[in-house]
């Protein structure tokens, strides 16, 4: 499969979106980490997910509920 038949099949930053911390705000999705929050304030995932952000585009940040205990 090719990249972009990939990328129509699985939404961007779709890490995002089924991550504990994402809060939707109207139409954006939003990271609500502590860790996050506390220093730059809730800000939308496209620019927490950034190579400079908070998260960067390794997902530092994200929990999934099946994971456990929240690190």
């Amino acid at each position: 499969m090719n990249a972009q038949a990939l990328a129509a099949l699985v939404p961007p930053l779709r890490g995002c979106a089924l991550c504990m911390h994402s809060t939707r705000i109207g139409e954006a999705l939003h990271c609500n980490c502590p860790a996050v929050r506390k220093v730059f304030g809730l800000q939308p995932v496209h620019v927490v997910r950034q190579t400079v952000g908070a998260c960067g585009p390794g997902a530092a940040h994200m929990h999934m509920d099946a994971w456990g205990a929240q690190v």
